[in-house]
């Protein structure tokens, strides 16, 4: 139920503005009164409002979830009645802290219900906008979080396929170990080529696609894949289609793989 130290300094400031906007406003009959005297009686008067509203707020939130939980407008219905009862304890402290700056015009119980009046309008707009200024908190905190959560996830996926391409390169002699460029079959072997070098596995091609699922790359052939980084250019022999790559192989492309070569490299 204790309001956390950083929103208590948060909503100080919003009521500190409120209250110096009143005091340069000058509103009910207050035209001749000089502005730091003003501003001192609106900061009175907007804090002993937040005394009573924060707290109102609150417990008619706590309480009233549990009485019109089911209700659609539940949260609304709360604040509004929240709102109304800390309004009218503030009209009946209200001609106390008026009297305090300046003699008092009319009986006790009229300034009351004028105060409520007062209070129920300026009380509820500082209400609204302490509302606003948490939702978009919140909000930016929620997209904070679900940025948070895209980059986790674009880390573990990272480092999924790190792990994956380094226990495939594994199987390969140290001094072949490098950036991969691409796969070949080559009868029951796996040609595999880096930018160290060949290398020639006791491996199904099937077997290595599986391994390299999660790595950017693509199959070009029944018995050829590339890694999408390692492709600098492209030509045309005929109708064929030939990928450049950065050691200067040359990878064919065959009809059924054609249309996914060019949506991966982004081809017209």
């Amino acid at each position: 139920m204790i309001l956390p130290i950083r929103k208590i300094v948060s909503d100080c400031i919003v009521v500190f503005a409120f209250a110096g906007f009143l005091a340069f406003l000058k509103p009910f009959g207050m035209h001749n009164v000089g502005y730091l005297y003003a501003l001192s009686f609106w900061l009175v008067m907007c804090f002993s409002g937040y005394a009573l509203y924060a707290p109102a707020i609150r417990v008619g939130d706590k309480v009233l979830a549990l009485v019109i939980s089911e209700i659609r407008w539940q949260k609304w219905i709360s604040l509004g009645v929240s709102t109304s009862v800390a309004s009218v304890l503030l009209g009946l402290i209200a001609p106390f802290i008026i009297d305090l700056f300046f003699s008092l015009q009319q009986s006790y119980w009229s300034s009351v219900i004028s105060s409520t009046i007062a209070s129920l309008f300026i009380g509820g707009f500082i209400t609204l906008i302490s509302i606003i200024k948490d939702y978009v908190k919140a909000q930016h905190q929620l997209i904070g979080e679900q940025q948070q959560q895209i980059e986790d996830g674009e880390s573990h996926v990272a480092s999924i396929q790190d792990r994956r391409l380094m226990e495939f390169l594994s199987k390969l002699p140290l001094e072949k170990r490098g950036t991969l460029l691409c796969l070949q079959m080559d009868d029951h072997y796996l040609r595999v080529t880096t930018d160290k070098g060949e290398h020639l596995l006791l491996m199904r091609f099937k077997d290595a696609l599986q391994h390299l699922e999660t790595f950017p790359g693509f199959q070009t052939h029944r018995s050829w894949w590339v890694a999408k980084e390692a492709v600098s250019s492209t030509k045309k022999t005929g109708r064929k289609l030939l990928l450049i790559l950065k050691n200067g192989d040359e990878v064919p492309v065959s009809q059924t793989y054609l249309a996914k070569t060019k949506q991966a490299l982004n081809l017209n």
